[in-house]
């Protein structure tokens, strides 16, 4: 029996290592995800019932000059390289619809504007790549 106490008190320890070592992370991990929980991703056709509604803001994340080249009606033009800078010309009041190239800049932005206290934020996913719906010139 004493024989294996060693290695049974070895084995114990490197458990108990594991568990304090990997323990933070996950903790770490979930106090993260909350934020991206806090607005919607939603698609084409939701975008669509939303145009026009004036409780809702679209922004258009893209460049000028690419957003000039057609946009989504009623869309309003704050570059993503603006946005931290700009985006209080948002009514925090309405909701916020983002949309840019391939959906990754409206998720930064969606989350930046969660950690400043808006509460009605939804990302259009996959972007202007994969929107199919009209478009304005004006």
């Amino acid at each position: 029996m004493r024989k294996y106490l060693l290695p049974l008190s070895f084995i114990v320890v490197i458990v108990i290592s594991i568990v304090i070592v990997v323990n933070p992370f996950q903790t770490a991990t979930l106090e993260e995800d909350p934020i991206s929980q806090k607005w919607d991703d939603i698609n084409q056709e939701e975008v669509l019932m939303e145009v026009g509604n004036e409780y809702v803001e679209v922004v258009d994340l893209r460049e000028v000059e690419l957003y000039k080249e057609g946009h989504i009606s009623g869309a309003i033009n704050i570059p993503y390289e603006e946005f931290q800078d700009r985006y209080n010309e948002l009514n925090q009041e309405k909701r916020i619809i983002l949309i840019c190239h391939t959906g990754r800049m409206g998720v930064e932005s969606a989350d930046f504007l969660v950690e400043k206290g808006f509460d009605k934020v939804a990302n259009f996913g996959g972007g202007m790549a994969v929107w199919d719906g009209p478009l304005s010139t004006e």
